[in-house]
C-alpha cells in the first residue's frame, strides 16, 4: 500500500485542510468502517470499484462527496485501488458548492450531481496526470476555479469558532457566538449554512474523534475514568452513551475490534 498528503495552494488553505492519496493492489472483497470525524471528503477513484454499505447499498461512480457524518460509513471495495481525496475543514466546501450543506450531512453523493461536466473536466485530467505532482497541481487549479468569493464573507467567522469548539480548553457556544457578535441564533443559522449542522453537534463529533483516538491508540497513561473527566462527560454512562450514537458500538466493542482490525478507523 502507498499513501500520501500534500498541503494545498495558499489560496485554498483557508477552506482545505489537505489533499491525500492511497493506492494498493489485489485486495480480496473488504469492508471499510470510517468513523465520524467532523470532516468533509471529496474523492476521486482513478481505479477501482466501490459501494457505500449504510441505509442503502449502492455504487459510486469516478468521484463523490463525503459530508460531515454522525453516524459510522462503511465502504465496500476489492481488487486494485488508486484514490486520490481533497479533505476539507467542516465549513470548507462552502464557497465551492451551489448547493444545501445540509443535504451533504450523513450521505455520499457523486460529484456530478452537483458539478456536472465539471468533475468529468477534472477527473479527465487527473487519470491522465504523468504523477502525483501534477495531480496535485491540477487540483489547485479546479479549485481555484471553483471559489464563489460572494460565499466567503463570513466563512472565516465560522472556521475562528470551529477552532475554539475544537480547542483544548472548554468554552461555551454562547460565548463564542457573542465573542462574533452575533445571537447564538444567527450563529447557529450561519454555522449550519456552512457546515450542514449545528456547533452542538460538531463539538460532539470532536469530542468522541478524540475518544476513539484514545482508545485506538490505547493511550496506557490515561484512564477511562480519566479521558471522561478530561472530555466532559458526566460520568461513564453519558460516555458510553455517545460513544454509541456515533460508533454504533460500545467503547469496549470498540476496542477489541480495533486491535483485531487494521481497517477500523
Amino acid at each position: 500500500m502507498n499513501i500520501g498528503m500534500k498541503q494545498p495552494n495558499k489560496l485554498l488553505k483557508p477552506w482545505i485542510e489537505c489533499y491525500w492519496y492511497v493506492e494498493f493492489k489485489d485486495v480480496a472483497k473488504k469492508t471499510e468502517t470510517i468513523l465520524p470525524n467532523g470532516k468533509i471528503e471529496m474523492i476521486f477513484a482513478l481505479e477501482g470499484n466501490y459501494k457505500v454499505i449504510n441505509r442503502k447499498t449502492h455504487k459510486v461512480k469516478q468521484a463523490w462527496i463525503s459530508g460531515i457524518h454522525h453516524e459510522p460509513l462503511h465502504i465496500q471495495y476489492s481488487g486494485s485501488s488508486n484514490l486520490v481525496g481533497v479533505r476539507f475543514y467542516p465549513y470548507g466546501i462552502f464557497p465551492f458548492f451551489n448547493i444545501p450543506i445540509h443535504e451533504t450531512v450523513n450521505q455520499v453523493e457523486n460529484l456530478d450531481a452537483f458539478w456536472g461536466t465539471f468533475q468529468d473536466e477534472i477527473y479527465e485530467a487527473l487519470c491522465m496526470a504523468k504523477d502525483k505532482e501534477q495531480i496535485y497541481f491540477l487540483l489547485d487549479q479546479f479549485l481555484i476555479r471553483k471559489i464563489d468569493e460572494g460565499k466567503t464573507k463570513h466563512n472565516q467567522m465560522v472556521a475562528n469558532a470551529i477552532k475554539q469548539i475544537k480547542g483544548e480548553e472548554a468554552i461555551l457556544l454562547p460565548e463564542i457566538a457573542t465573542s462574533l457578535g452575533f445571537t447564538q441564533r444567527h450563529f447557529n443559522r450561519l454555522f449550519k449554512d456552512q457546515t450542514g449542522i449545528n456547533p452542538k453537534l460538531l463539538a460532539q463529533i470532536f469530542r468522541f474523534e478524540k475518544s476513539f483516538s484514545y482508545l485506538y491508540n490505547n493511550h496506557s497513561s490515561l484512564t477511562i475514568s480519566d479521558l471522561i473527566s478530561e472530555l466532559g462527560y458526566y460520568d461513564q454512562a453519558h460516555f458510553n452513551k455517545e460513544f454509541k450514537r456515533f460508533s454504533g458500538m460500545t467503547p469496549g466493542e470498540y476496542t477489541e475490534k480495533a486491535k483485531k482490525a487494521s481497517n477500523f478507523l
